[in-house]
């Protein structure tokens, strides 16, 4: 084993455990946290996707009204554009249901989420995998009434989003939770 791992390992051993929240990750939950980072990740891809889908659709309406031999061609540019129209509202719902699925494969059917809290970070269990992130790689903190979200990420990107269940917290003290991420600095929206 290298050094670093050594020292990685040593470190979490030394660290004190302040919260674990261990529970099972639901294809409700999971489709609700990618409604939430869809809207406020993919403003412009959902408004420019919309904006293209509603000109296509009139197109194939246009093409409609035109003679018989143009009838085809504007069913299908109008069936194009509603197309559009749709993913760029529900689209997050076939992202959300490839990466379940790939989730499960990974993590076992139903897949379970470990997530423990120390004094200067948080570490996910994944599988075979631990995943640690330092609370100042958190940008945003979503809090919604059954469970939070933290996001690690840079502007309009995501390179991990943390599901928190809120019923799921050992010991069952959610003042501690808040007091832990407000005491690192991170606020909720």
């Amino acid at each position: 084993m290298s050094k670093s791992r050594n020292d990685k390992e040593d470190l979490l051993n030394a660290a004190k455990l302040l919260l674990t929240n261990r529970f099972i990750l639901t294809k409700r939950m999971h489709r609700f946290y990618a409604r939430e980072t869809f809207r406020l990740y993919h403003k412009k891809w959902k408004n420019g996707v919309l904006l293209a889908g509603i000109l296509t659709a009139g197109a194939g309406i246009l093409l409609l009204t035109m003679p018989s031999y143009f009838k085809i061609a504007g069913a299908v540019v109008l069936l194009a554009g509603l197309y559009f129209i749709f993913m760029s509202q529900f689209g997050y719902l076939y992202g959300a249901m490839i990466s379940y699925r790939n989730l499960t494969e990974m993590l076992g059917t139903p897949p379970e989420m470990c997530v423990r809290f120390y004094p200067a970070f948080f570490s996910v269990k994944t599988g075979q995998a631990d995943l640690n992130f330092a609370y100042k790689q958190i940008t945003r903190r979503l809090e919604y009434d059954e469970m939070s979200i933290l996001i690690i990420g840079k502007g309009n990107t995501i390179a991990h989003g943390q599901i928190i269940d809120k019923a799921a917290m050992e010991p069952k003290d959610l003042a501690k939770y808040y007091d832990v991420l407000e005491h690192a600095g991170i606020l909720p929206e």
